[in-house]
């Protein structure tokens, strides 16, 4: 091979190696989120999420009064890697005796499919056995007080 040939190869090889990019870190989702809403509408209650280390808690904020009821209290997984879209499938966390009373709106679905992708997480509800809508979220601007019945981990688990 001649010499000129080699320096070409290696400058190439060189020029290829600088290219590689390092792993995008994965994203940090604790915290609160917000349901994404039109600018020009005022609705009666959104969804309100807060992710913590190990759950996800949802909730309908009504804004009137601002009360909450609970939606959905499951599992969180930690994307390992900045990979999007991230999905995992969160298990329904409420006891199967909870008392309906007292968390009359939350699912009684066993797992809840999540999606984050481009700074939003989304989710699908089925508010009747005919409807089934996709709710989309973003990161709340502002931390919102989330009072009424909120469930404690540490009593849900066996």
């Amino acid at each position: 091979m001649k010499p000129r040939y080699v320096l070409l190869l290696f400058l190439c090889l060189t020029l290829t190696a600088c290219r590689e990019t390092e792993p995008t870190p994965p994203p940090d989702l604790r915290g609160q989120w917000r349901q994404v809403i039109g600018e020009d509408s005022e609705p009666e209650y959104y969804h309100l999420a807060r992710i913590t280390k190990d759950y996800i808690e949802i909730y309908y904020y009504y804004t009137a009064d601002g009360s909450t009821n609970l939606y959905w209290y499951g599992s969180f997984v930690p994307p390992e890697d900045g990979k999007e879209p991230y999905t995992w499938t969160s298990e329904n966390k409420l006891p199967k005796n909870i008392s309906p009373r007292a968390f009359r709106y939350a699912s009684r679905d066993e797992k809840k499919d999540f999606t984050y992708k481009k700074e939003q997480l989304s989710y699908m509800i089925a508010p009747s056995q005919a409807l089934r809508m996709n709710v989309t979220l973003e990161r709340a601007p502002e931390e919102v007080e989330i009072v009424g019945d909120v469930p404690n981990p540490e009593l849900l688990e066996p």
